[in-house]
């Protein structure tokens, strides 16, 4: 049986007018109330009553709301309550109540119009509603809906799997909590995957293997079936699509029709095609199931850990299309797992996480309570697991073998083909019984119920999800959503930077009742890309143009937002300052805007700049990206980077002595108070790092302060000066060999020893 909940509200209306309630009398809604309530009356022996008020009625919301109804100057009301003095008017949503500010919220405030009135003893019901409708004050009364509890339909072609020999083998079939249940799910059409296709996406199969040939399994056009891989390809499909045969295994959905997409395909691997290929082959409803894994740094990952193959993941759930993917055999955990951008896009609660709507499926012990396999890949980005580990299936020596059976089948490729099955048992039921299948986001919702599946021995640390109970999930099976609501408009919509020839774009995240898949930007009317971030980067553009652009936040449903709009335009264009440090007397600069046209030689005198010792010179270049430059005396004597020339970037750089830096120069200074020990001192010093004065340096001038001798060194963009002393004429102190350290400000020096600041 299905074991529904209550309806929602909104579905009311659909179980008024059902023959649940009606027999076969269709009920057609008009604007005549009390007609209707009296259809509805005659034909149903209710027990208690809907009234909806209208706004604005002025009722608490409360158990025992009849008391204010006296006081309401309403004849019809005041009719019924004289006639049954102890009628009852309660909340119908317990949920709420008159000191929950429900009315605060627009969404939700329509629920505080709804009572149920229990029908009194005695009492005509179709008289009852009449007079309820007759009241102004009421919007609609009807007999309370009695939720359907329909039974499934028995399959009509059973599955048998006591006369195939090897089923006693296939402990992942059994009942929770070791397996998934299957035999639940084949009493039922549907159940044994009829009515449903399924794409296995990986690189070689035996398709005439005697426990598939039946099903003429089709390659997918592109694909090459690899013979040295058909043992892995049919050990998965073993696990769904064993023939009910009496010859061996039987497969967890056997009557669902399986397909082959090789991601080997002409010009080498290519798994992102694979999948597009599986996609546009199936229907919405069908299932891909992805049976591969990368190898990086960190060793086995997921696919969609990477740009491409997450594309194409995505477009097949678009589709409508469920995609059950391993999540690989590296021991990781995914929630610390970063992307080639450095980003967390498998953890569900990063900034960062990108849904591609897959189910990805960790691996579990075979035995109950059910561990998680030491190689399984585990984390929040885990939905679903299945055993990793002794799964009796198919083998195959190679794509010509036609026999063949194995019984340690592992890793996230066994566990995979166990909770593709179970989707694919629920989506054929699904059909069967409603008409159409699950949508992927909702059938992943189902398999990741903590409620309905059966646990790992420690969710919290196995962090491998759960894995399908086919029972219980049938024995709850909900009505297939359809998502109709779009999702809200992107709010904050600005540009917080242009360029000369770009323009980036940011907003406020949009919600959804089910989850934003993307967003569209449009410029000027056309449709320039999509998103899953909030935000976006125009490139390309012309200096001083003004663009019309508009974001709209779309659901997996495509489902689209109002629109957000923003008119923003390009800056003139960039220009690049350059800050000289004097290698030539007067130097010149000759350049071009990278890719553009060179000045005249020998270019531009570089006049001197406020920085001592530097020379300077600003150059607009457009919408250029960077400055190409050589220098040069003016009288043919060059620096060209030894044949390379020099490139700037946008902004201000300083060039000292073939090297490049961003911004203004920075000149340090360090200030010496030096203790006479010499006479006359010399100081001989240089920029840590750079170069040495002449021996034997500079004299220090007498300073401020008596027995002091004084002198400021500039060592531009050094942290320290090195220096020695000496008199003049070859007697040194030179701190044994040692030299003395001297830091950016200012310093005493006093027979070897120095202290910060003056004397």
């Amino acid at each position: 049986m299905i074991k529904r909940g209550l309806l929602s509200l909104i579905m009311f209306t659909v179980v008024f007018s059902s023959v649940v309630l009606f027999g076969n009398v269709p009920v057609t809604a008009n604007e005549v109330k009390d007609a209707n309530a009296d259809k509805a009356a005659s034909r149903l022996n209710a027990d208690e009553i809907i009234v909806k008020f209208k706004p604005g009625a002025g009722l608490s919301y409360e158990d025992g709301a009849q008391r204010e109804l006296a006081v309401k100057k309403d004849s019809a009301l005041s009719g019924i309550l004289s006639e049954f003095p102890d009628l009852k008017l309660n909340r119908l949503f317990k949920i709420f109540d008159k000191q929950s500010k429900v009315k605060e919220d627009k969404a939700k405030a329509v629920f505080q119009d709804y009572y149920t009135i229990p029908v009194p003893k005695g009492a005509d019901v179709e008289q009852l509603l009449k007079n309820l409708n007759d009241s102004e004050l009421v919007e609609e009364a009807y007999p309370k809906p009695v939720p359907a509890t329909p039974s499934l339909a028995s399959n009509t072609t059973p599955v048998l799997p006591s006369n195939d020999p090897n089923y006693i083998y296939q402990g992942y079939a059994n009942a929770a909590a070791q397996g998934i249940n299957a035999p639940y799910a084949w009493q039922y059409e549907g159940g044994d995957g009829k009515g449903i296709s399924y794409a296995d996406v990986e690189q070689g199969w035996a398709l005439n293997h005697e426990d598939l040939a039946a099903h003429s399994i089709t390659l997918l056009p592109g694909g090459t079936n690899d013979t040295t891989a058909a043992d892995h390809g049919t050990a998965v499909m073993g696990v769904i699509s064993s023939v009910d045969n009496t010859i061996g295994n039987v497969g967890l959905a056997s009557k669902a029709q399986p397909v082959a997409s090789s991601w080997w395909r002409t010009g080498g691997a290519n798994i992102p095609e694979a999948i597009i290929v599986a996609a546009d082959a199936l229907q919405a409803g069908d299932v891909i199931l992805i049976e591969v894994q990368y190898t990086n740094a960190s060793g086995y990952v997921p696919i969609d850990l990477y740009s491409a193959e997450y594309s194409a993941i995505r477009y097949a759930t678009n589709l409508g299309v469920t995609v059950i993917e391993a999540a690989g055999n590296g021991g990781l955990d995914l929630d610390t797992l970063q992307d080639t951008n450095g980003k967390y896009v498998l953890n569900r609660t990063s900034p960062d996480f990108r849904d591609s709507g897959a189910i990805m499926i960790g691996a579990g012990s075979d035995t109950a309570p059910h561990t998680r396999m030491y190689f399984s890949n585990y984390g929040s980005r885990i939905d679903a697991y299945g055993w990793g580990t002794g799964v009796h299936t198919l083998a195959a020596a190679n794509m010509y073998a036609t026999t063949g059976y194995q019984s340690g089948f592992n890793g996230t490729s066994s566990a995979t083909p166990i909770v593709a099955s179970a989707a694919i048992s629920l989506q054929g039921i699904a059909k069967a019984e409603f008409g159409v299948a699950y949508s992927p986001l909702q059938l992943r919702e189902l398999l990741r119920d903590p409620v309905l599946n059966t646990p790992s021995s420690s969710p919290s640390t196995d962090k491998i999800g759960y894995m399908p109970n086919l029972k219980n999930l049938i024995d709850n099976l909900p009505v297939p959503f359809f998502d109709t609501t779009a999702p809200s408009q992107p709010t904050g919509f600005t540009s917080p930077s242009q360029t000369a020839s770009s323009i980036n774009l940011v907003w406020n995240v949009s919600t959804d009742n089910v989850a934003v898949d993307h967003y569209e930007l449009w410029r000027d009317s056309v449709l320039i890309g999509t998103t899953t971030t909030n935000s976006y980067a125009d490139l390309g553009l012309t200096p001083s143009q003004t663009y019309n652009y508009t974001v709209k936040a779309v659901d997996a449903a495509n489902n689209k937002s109002l629109p957000s709009s923003l008119s923003v335009s390009t800056s003139s264009g960039y220009t690049v300052t350059v800050y000289y440090k004097k290698g030539f007397t007067t130097p010149y600069i000759h350049y071009r805007p990278a890719g553009g046209t060179w000045t005249t030689a020998p270019g531009v005198a570089m006049p001197a700049s406020e920085v001592a010792g530097y020379n300077k010179y600003s150059v607009y270049i457009g919408a250029a990206t960077s400055l190409e430059a050589v220098f040069n005396n003016g009288s043919g004597t060059w620096d060209n980077n030894g044949g390379s020339n020099y490139f700037f970037s946008v902004g201000t750089s300083t060039f000292n002595a073939g090297v490049i830096t961003a911004g203004v120069p920075v000149n340090n200074t360090v200030t010496i108070y030096y203790k006479r020990g010499f006479t006359t001192p010399y100081i001989h010093w240089r920029p840590e790092g750079g170069t040495w004065t002449a021996v034997p340096g500079v004299a220090m001038a007498n300073s401020e302060v008596a027995g002091y001798s004084k002198i400021t060194l500039s060592i531009g963009s050094a942290a320290r000066a090195e220096v020695c002393f000496n008199n003049g004429s070859g007697t040194w102190d030179s701190n044994g060999g040692s030299n003395y350290f001297f830091n950016a400000g200012t310093s005493t020096y006093d027979s070897g020893t120095i202290t910060a600041g003056t004397p």
